[in-house]
């Protein structure tokens, strides 16, 4: 909420606490005039000046920038004022003085003392007004005592309503205090009455110490991280579109209208979005607001109201467009001058704007319902665009009407064509308001209003809609093409098994159309992923149903389903029919089936040819992008998160990862919140913060058992599993993998190249002393991989291999194993799983007594886990490394000189600096350092610091090492050293 004085406020109108949103460049900016003001030695006061239009923020930056101070040690000084106290002398010095301590007017001469006690009205005036510069010297008195003890800000909240009296006071203040003084002032731009406050503030302080930040509306995406941050509610982008237009992008307005939706100001009260979804429906705003607007426009002539109406009315209006309109299209129309000079309208080059958006939505409403409906008929007659027209045909009419229901959904069919699912969904709603209740076409364009906003992005309004919509229709076909479109909408905002039951409902009433029966059948087989049987089943029924019926990206899709789940299940890979399914995948906008298609081939090439499965899900999702489908971004972004983090590119799997969490949230997925989660825990896993990776992947389980999805289970445990063999705890990991594999074999899923957490479980059983239970488990990777051999399953069935060869004393078998998995990684991109091969390949060859091979595997190794942060098993190496008990000069171990560089360079030294302190020339330390680099396996300054805080280092590194790891700023000075050279 908003008043005269207080600008955006925080919950419960806190404006003190509230946090700025989307206005990071302002706050670094005053940020630094605070780093200015505390630095001694200003001829003047350093001055910063906060404005904007009303509404737009500045008082919550004011605030943020006076508690900012506050907590630096600046001593503040302020007010926050009221338009009815600019007629009261020195209202605003009352106010900046009211926190200063009684000991500072104290030092006062006698006559300030008094002068400004009178002023403030502490002292009652005796006969004379106070002399105005005995005052102003008084002030600076004070303002010179508090300095002595720190650096002092005066600020001023809303200066527009500043007075005249104090504003005198506060420049001679400004002109003569230097070093350590500064002034905040926030004023509102577009009133006359700031304009001589902004010319005295730089007239005192001079424009080089003079910075003005300038807030301007916001756009859609901090408007949307603002009602996040202060509502609580995440606006899917549909409502974010809804609520940008009718705020126009100030954020009060913004706040106000979803507290209005709330229904009354309580804490957690539940916003009506109902209005979000009903796009001839005005959302509310609060009706002290509206009520100012609509006086200050009932005061305008009445031809100037006329112009405003249809201004209000169009949806882009220009001059052009509003004198064709009103028939002038040749003429001057001086009502559009008055209604611009009235700071109703702004026009530039053309286009018209109103100034501020609830003087449109007054205006509109203060028309009545006749009248409006008239002007959109005309309006619909001079439309260009089709959309436009349709809008306008819409509202020309109250209640149903054929004509303009085959109009407007025509209008809509072309929108969703073009890939706009938003303007799509608007006019499919409208067009199913306009269709006559007994025609069966309302319930279908409900349908595919519904369809299209779940495409844009809003979940949950998509299955309120679909819900509504399925409950209108009988049962019959009619209704399974809604239940059809309603069961992916149940199976994002819950759990699968929710979701096939609706489709299973579809199946008995789309009984006699083979076509859609086996459209019904291919979605059960992309959702059914608790049971890899019944998936199979249903893409083969889909296969066969569709097979010379529908179109041939459906059959395609029914194709590559049938192909990948059948490998799910335990078949040999058919690599041509998924060739075959991929090159006819569809390309239209919107295809569902089509998406999870490209969804599953990733899934199915992770294992196999990860690379090509990140260039597919990115065009994927670049095409997603494109087109506005943000159903979609969720599942590619998160599937692109896991594959990055196997690819070993964690910074831009943990980016992946956050906008897949935030998309969730805009999109209202619920069951793709947990696998969220799973992308972040996989992610601080790979890092080696296995903290935060336990703590997401236990929240992420909670969530998917309560939504009894057994495959989001199996990815959560399978991190925690890995969690606590990483920090060799392997009685828990086997309790977090069991469970993973238990719910495995009760989904039939045969194939373990969805799922990484097999090679983990043979290491943990063979950690137990289990030999029996490893070497099932290893037989059964090996028998899998020789059916469906790839690189991945080869590498990790021979590794397990490897390690329970090591376990039965077989050093040979260990050897011809682990050899056979360094081979298979010449084929698999994945660093992590690299190293992890090469620590068993270094036990195995220590074993063998080929201790220096072992070396350099293990030194490969340290750099690998160091270069992820995975310091657990940075740590495993360095112990390998220590077993060894070989003396220096192996390749990879640092010489005594090149020790005493590496040490001071992870001091955060120069290349000089080490050669003075060494006493050796610049181009010697260079020449020690690329060794450094290439014994270490790194490539900076910031990667040494960091390998040598893993365990890995020597010499003095070593024992700081052992101590508990680099001081935290080790690495920043490296990075500074880095820069400096």
């Amino acid at each position: 909420m908003t008043d005269g004085r207080h600008g955006v406020v925080g919950p419960g109108g806190d404006v003190a606490s509230a946090v700025v949103v989307g206005r990071e460049q302002q706050v670094a900016a005053l940020d630094a005039a605070l780093d200015r003001m505390a630095e001694p030695g200003g001829p003047t006061a350093e001055a910063c000046l906060i404005q904007g239009e009303p509404g737009v923020g500045k008082t919550a930056l004011w605030s943020r920038t006076v508690r900012e101070a506050r907590e630096r040690g600046f001593q503040v000084l302020s007010c926050r004022l009221g338009e009815s106290e600019r007629h009261f002398p020195f209202a605003g010095l009352t106010d900046l003085v009211e926190t200063v301590p009684d000991a500072a007017f104290h030092t006062l001469p006698a006559p300030q003392r008094h002068a400004l006690r009178t002023a403030l009205l502490r002292t009652p005036a005796a006969g004379a007004p106070p002399d105005p510069h005995a005052v102003s010297l008084a002030v600076l008195g004070v303002v010179r005592v508090l300095e002595a003890d720190g650096p002092v800000l005066l600020a001023v909240d809303d200066a527009q309503w500043l007075d005249g009296a104090t504003a005198d006071v506060l420049s001679y203040v400004a002109r003569r205090c230097g070093g350590r003084v500064g002034l905040l002032v926030a004023v509102r731009t577009g009133d006359r009455a700031a304009d001589p406050l902004r010319s005295e503030v730089e007239r005192a302080v001079g424009p080089e110490r003079l910075r003005q930040v300038t807030l301007g509306r916001m756009d859609q995406g901090d408007l949307r991280r603002l009602v996040q941050a202060r509502t609580g509610v995440c606006l899917a982008t549909p409502e974010l579109l809804r609520l940008d237009e009718a705020c126009a992008g100030i954020p009060s307005l913004a706040l106000e209208i979803m507290r209005a939706l709330e229904g009354v100001p309580a804490a957690g009260a539940a916003v009506d979005r109902g209005p979000f979804r009903e796009p001839d429906r005005a959302l509310p705003v609060p009706e002290v607001r509206r009520r100012v607007a609509a006086e200050h426009i009932g005061r305008l002539p009445a031809d100037v109201r006329d112009v405003l109406l249809v201004a209000a009315a169009l949806r882009s209006p220009t001059t052009a467009s509003i004198r064709t309109v009103l028939g002038v299209a040749d003429q001057a129309l001086p009502a559009l001058d008055a209604a611009e000079e009235a700071g109703v309208l702004h026009v530039d080059d053309g286009r018209v704007a109103f100034t501020h958006p609830l003087f449109a939505s007054a205006v509109y409403a203060a028309a009545a319902g006749e009248r409006r409906r008239a002007l959109h008929a005309r309006l619909a007659d001079a439309a260009a665009d089709l959309d436009q027209r349709a809008w306008h045909l819409s509202l020309s009419v109250d209640g149903p009407c054929a004509e303009v229901a085959d109009a407007v959904g025509h209008a809509a069919a072309q929108a969703e064509a073009r890939g706009m699912p938003a303007r799509a969904a608007d006019l499919w709603s409208l067009s199913s308001r306009r269709t006559p209740p007994d025609d069966p076409r309302r319930a279908e364009r409900a349908v595919s209003a519904a369809e299209c906003r779940f495409y844009a992005g809003d979940g949950a309004g998509a299955r309120h809609m679909l819900e509504k919509a399925v409950s209108d229709l009988p049962a019959g076909q009619r209704r399974a093409r809604a239940l059809l479109r309603l069961a992916p909408v149940v199976s994002h905002d819950g759990g699968p098994e929710d979701a096939v039951a609706v489709l299973r409902t579809a199946l008995r009433e789309a009984a006699g159309d083979r076509s859609l029966t086996g459209m019904v059948h291919l979605r059960i087989a992309w959702l059914a992923d608790f049971d890899t049987g019944l998936q199979l089943a249903a893409a083969e029924a889909a296969q066969r149903l569709l097979s010379g019926e529908g179109d041939a990206e459906a059959r395609a899709c029914a194709q590559l389903a049938a192909a990948c789940f059948g490998f799910a299940a335990g078949r040999a890979p058919d690599h041509a029919a998924v060739e075959r399914g991929r090159r006819q995948l569809p390309a239209r906008d919107f295809c569902w089936d089509g998406a999870s298609a490209r969804a599953v081939l990733g899934l199915w090439q992770m294992g196999s040819d990860p690379s090509r499965a990140r260039a597919d899900l990115l065009a994927a999702y670049r095409r997603a992008q494109e087109v506005g489908d943000e159903s979609a971004m969720p599942r590619l972004l998160l599937h692109l998160a896991e594959i990055e983090c196997r690819l070993g590119d964690t910074d831009l799997a943990a980016r992946h990862a956050a906008e897949a969490a935030q998309t969730v949230r805009q999109t209202g997925q619920r069951r793709y919140a947990g696998h969220a989660l799973h992308a972040a825990a996989l992610v601080a896993a790979y890092r080696g913060d296995l903290r935060r990776a336990a703590a997401d992947a236990t929240e992420g389980l909670a969530l998917a058992e309560a939504l009894e999805d057994p495959a989001a289970s199996v990815l959560h445990l399978s991190v925690l599993g890995f969690v606590e063999l990483s920090r060799g705890r392997p009685g828990d990991a086997d309790r977090y993998l069991t469970r993973a594999h238990d719910l495995v074999e009760a989904m039939g899923m045969k194939e373990p190249a969805r799922y990484f957490f097999f090679a983990d479980q043979v290491e943990v059983c063979l950690q137990l002393g289990e030999l029996d239970r490893a070497e099932a488990l290893v037989v059964r990777l090996e028998q899998r991989a020789a059916r469906s051999p790839y690189p991945y399953l080869e590498c990790t069935a021979a590794r397990s291999r490897a390690l329970l060869a090591l376990a039965l004393a077989d050093p040979d078998g260990a050897q011809a194993a682990i050899e056979a998995a360094v081979r298979a990684h010449a084929e698999l991109p994945m660093p992590f799983e690299l190293a992890r091969t090469q620590l068993v390949q270094a036990q195995v060859l220590r074993r063998v007594k080929r201790k220096r091979v072992a070396h350099t595997a293990l030194g490969q190794a340290h750099a690998a886990f160091v270069r992820f942060g995975a310091t657990a098993w940075a740590e495993r190496a360095t112990a390998e490394l220590r077993s060894l008990g070989m003396r220096r000069n192996s390749p990879t171990e640092l010489t005594a000189a090149e020790e005493r560089v590496a040490d001071l360079v992870t001091e955060g030294r120069t290349n000089d600096e080490v050669a003075a302190a060494l006493f050796l020339s610049r181009r010697t330390v260079e020449a020690h350092l690329g060794r450094i680099y290439r014994k270490i396996g790194v490539r900076s300054r910031t990667e040494l610091a960091r390998a040598l805080s893993g365990g890995g280092g020597t010499g003095r590194a070593r024992r700081r090492a052992t101590l508990g790891g680099y001081p935290d700023s080790s690495a920043a000075k490296a990075r500074e050293a880095d820069a400096r050279d």
